[in-house]
This record gives C-alpha cells, sequence and structure tokens, in this order.
C-alpha cells in the first residue's frame, strides 16, 4: 500500500499544478478595470483587450460582456481618448472595442460634422438649433440587456441633445449579432420617428447582407445624416406631400369644371 502512495502522491502533485496553471489562463477581458479602493472607484484604467486580469481568479470572473454595462461605457464628450478617439477633447463617436480603424471614424466625425452644419429644426428655447447625432459601437452587449435599453440608457447616460431641447439622436452598433438601433427623443420626433426608423432599419440591414462591416456602419451613418439634412424625406413627410399635391389636384380639378359649367351655360343662353 505504501509503494501505491508512493508512486501515486508525485502524480497527484503534478495534476495539481497543471490545473492551477489552467486557472491562470486569462478568458476575456474588460475594456474597464474598476477597484475597490476609494481611490481607485475615482479612476477608470482603459485596457487593451490584450492586457490579462490584474489577479489570478480568472475562472471566478464572468465574461467580458458583463463588464459592459452603462456605468462603464465612456462618454466621448468627456473622454474621448476612451473610446477610441485620441486627440480629440470630445467626440461625436465612440468605440472602445476598437471595431473601427482610424481612418473610417474620422470619416464617421465628417459625416457626423456635415451634418450637424446642414440640418435645423426651431427648438422653443434657442430658435434654430442643428440635430444632434451620435454613435455608439459596442463589441457585445451586457449579459441579459437588450440593445434597446441599452441604447436608450446611453441616449440619456451621454445627454445628447441641445441644451433644453430634447433633440438627440443615438445610432448604436453591436457587433457580435450585427444590429443596428436608432434612438430618438421627442424633440427629434418631426423628422425621425417609428416609420422613418423602420423603413432606415430595413436599409441597414441591407448594409449589412452586402457590404463590409465599416463600410455598413459608414453607410448607416451616411442615411441617418441624409434623413435629419432632409437630403432624403421622410416617409411621413412623403405622405403628407403626396396629400397636399391630392387635396390641390382635387380643388384644381374642382375650379376648372366650374368654369367650364359657366362657360357652357354662358353659350347656351347666346344660342
Amino acid at each position: 500500500m505504501s509503494r501505491v502512495n508512493f508512486f501515486a502522491l508525485p502524480l497527484i502533485c503534478f495534476l495539481l499544478h497543471g490545473l492551477a496553471a489552467l486557472a491562470k489562463i486569462a478568458i476575456e477581458n474588460p475594456p474597464f478595470v474598476f477597484g475597490n479602493s476609494g481611490e481607485d472607484k475615482l479612476k477608470r484604467a482603459f485596457l487593451n483587450v490584450d492586457t490579462p486580469w490584474d489577479n489570478d481568479d480568472v475562472l471566478s470572473k464572468p465574461p467580458y460582456s458583463l463588464y459592459v454595462t452603462l456605468e462603464n461605457f465612456p462618454n466621448p464628450f468627456i473622454h474621448a481618448s476612451l473610446c477610441n478617439r485620441n486627440g480629440l477633447n470630445y467626440s461625436y463617436v465612440c468605440d472602445p472595442n476598437k471595431i473601427l480603424s482610424r481612418s473610417t471614424a474620422d470619416k464617421l466625425e465628417e459625416i457626423l460634422s456635415y451634418q450637424r452644419r446642414n440640418s435645423s429644426h426651431h427648438c422653443a428655447d434657442r430658435g434654430e438649433v442643428p440635430y444632434v447625432l451620435g454613435v455608439a459601437l459596442i463589441e457585445r452587449l451586457p449579459y441579459g440587456v437588450s440593445a434597446e435599453t441599452f441604447s436608450s440608457q446611453i441616449l440619456e447616460h451621454w445627454k445628447l441633445g441641445n441644451r433644453n431641447c430634447n433633440d438627440g439622436i443615438l445610432l448604436l452598433f453591436v457587433k457580435d449579432d450585427a444590429t443596428f438601433v436608432l434612438k430618438w427623443r421627442k424633440g427629434a420626433q418631426s423628422i425621425i420617428n417609428f416609420r422613418t426608423a423602420t423603413a432606415m432599419n430595413k436599409s441597414f440591414n441591407m448594409y449589412i447582407r452586402r457590404y463590409s462591416l465599416e463600410y455598413s456602419i459608414l453607410r448607416a451613418v451616411t442615411l441617418t445624416s441624409q434623413y435629419l439634412t432632409e437630403e432624403i424625406i421622410p416617409p411621413t413627410q412623403t405622405a403628407q406631400i403626396v396629400v397636399a399635391l391630392t387635396i390641390g389636384i382635387v380643388v384644381g380639378l374642382g375650379y376648372l369644371a366650374c368654369i367650364l359649367i359657366v362657360f357652357s351655360d354662358a353659350q347656351k343662353g347666346n344660342i
């Protein structure tokens, strides 16, 4: 029995060593780490996806997606660098997972800048102001959180829109399931509404099927910008124009009919 134990002991030690080594392998890393100390609570550290965990208890950590929450998803108007927009004081694009290349993100900034310069609507408190469109990109959503909920939270958290105008608009892209979500505030409903968003979403899905990821995102942001600058007439406005034209044609035909009747009666009177 002692001889069996003598040979079994090294084998058991070897297995335990192997399990300990496996426990130290990093599974997946969060973009942010929040410490438990008072000082760390005031400081956010942005980590590259290749950065290992700061402790060895990896197997007890939940998946990366659980760590992407409203609390740690950065605000590009405050921390542009955390949104992968290095060198800018603020940005309208937030891509903390580095889904886009720098050149593509710069193109998005140009599109959004053009949109702000060329869109306008009336705000009771500020007069004519541009629509404010922001773009958020995320690798995958937090566990148990829908894209609709997450986009609504980000729209609120970023405080998108002109002050007291309630006119912010957010386009969220989730890479994991190739999903676009468009959210807007009440002040933007004259141009973006359920019918408009439905039509735009069909185009977004078509882009994903036909084009590369980055080009699809570029097309989606461009399309949204074109609606806001009214280079594309929203379906609701198109319907209103059709109704107005129809009424105009009917009224015009009515006047023409009256003129013809009067003219016909005059001709009969002359006979």
